[in-house]
């Protein structure tokens, strides 16, 4: 464990030795040095990185955030999964098979197992991930909570095609954003989706490697240069910078490596029956590089916040730029029952995501 933690608190150097070496790399041997980067990363990072965000993304995602999901029925992406599971047992399906992919060590699944065993809705959980070391350490840790009859785990590289018919519900949470093969992947998850079943997704889909679009990094640097010099530190670089430097964090990994075209291969393969999208222009000021600048117990970082985020929320409603994170729920084609889009829709997304993309073309020449 000490070693994980010595690896973890010295992730920097080694990234960006990782990105310098990928870039002298042919694009085969630099996807294979990327996907190796990953498992080693997901085998040193913390289980549950939600505890490793600063205070300040609390507050913003209590304070915005949350009010805006319950008005569309979701209290967090956990208990939205779990309320299409119950609704999928309620249509008589019994046990509700369930598929959730790119799980990393399971800790949402094996959590979401006791509570639907303590509901008493039967179901039938597998879950997917690339890394066995993390397989083998959920199916052990799902033994230790008494739920393992009711799960199954399986090493899989979702790069590659696959099929698990008949699946009422697919999970895919925060794994998109990590899939090379987007259109590979998401044939799988069409064939393997029961007629009537619903993917669910919790996801990034921003631009590739979480840097800024061009339009949203115009919003960032202005309110950049509206904080003092001890507000701009940032926790990678470790120093304070006169501009905020976006880094392309799929340089070192997969992370992010092709989260712009998220959207756009889900709507080649399925209808979106809700569409959630939220966090522009506000996001790098309440994750981890800058944002334990803001104590959320001080009136001027709350009030500074306040004010960015009725920016961001403006210009996402008004479709100035895409947003960065989705909530959503999948049918087969022609099987949506409804539409919800919030603030935009899917396609609305997709076309704006174009037009950053060209801004992004002009801007480098």
């Amino acid at each position: 464990m000490s070693l994980k933690r010595f690896a973890y608190r010295h992730r920097l150097p080694a990234k960006r030795a990782i990105a310098l070496l990928a870039r002298s790399l042919p694009a085969p041997a630099r996807r294979r040095l990327l996907a190796l980067a990953e498992r080693v990363a997901f085998s040193v990072t913390p289980q549950y990185q939600s505890e490793t965000l600063p205070p300040i993304f609390d507050y913003w995602s209590g304070r915005f955030l949350a009010p805006d999901a319950q008005r569309l029925g979701i209290d967090s992406p956990e208990s939205f999964f779990f309320d299409q599971i119950r609704r999928s047992s309620a249509s008589g399906n019994a046990p509700v098979r369930v598929l959730s992919v790119g799980t990393g060590s399971c800790g949402m699944e094996i959590e979401l197992s006791a509570r639907l065993h303590a509901d008493g809705i039967a179901a039938q959980i597998t879950c997917a991930d690339f890394n066995p070391a993390l397989m083998r350490h959920a199916a052990a840790a799902a033994k230790e909570r008494g739920v393992e009859a009711g799960m199954t785990f399986e090493t899989r590289d979702c790069n590659l095609p696959f099929e698990l018919p008949g699946q009422d519900v697919i999970i895919v949470n925060q794994f998109f954003h990590h899939v090379t093969a987007l259109e590979t992947f998401c044939g799988s998850l069409r064939r393997s989706l029961a007629p009537q079943g619903v993917l669910l997704g919790s996801d990034i889909i921003g631009r590739n490697g979480h840097r800024l679009w061009p339009d949203v990094e115009i919003v960032v640097q202005e309110a950049w240069t509206t904080l003092q010099s001890g507000k701009r530190h940032d926790r990678h670089f470790n120093t304070a910078s006169e501009r905020y430097r976006p880094i392309d964090h799929a340089a070192y990994s997969n992370e992010g490596v092709r989260a712009q075209d998220v959207v756009g291969c889900l709507l080649a393969e399925f209808d979106f029956e809700l569409f959630f999208s939220f966090g522009g222009a506000i996001m790098p000021f309440v994750e981890r590089r800058i944002g334990f600048n803001f104590d959320p117990q001080l009136a001027e970082d709350r009030a500074w916040i306040d004010r960015l985020h009725a920016i961001d929320a403006a210009a996402l409603a008004a479709g100035r730029y895409p947003a960065a994170n989705m909530i959503a729920a999948l049918r087969h084609k022609g099987s949506a029952a409804r539409a919800v889009f919030e603030p935009i829709s899917p396609q609305q997304h997709v076309d704006l995501t174009r037009e950053q993309q060209v801004k992004a073309c002009i801007d480098t020449r």
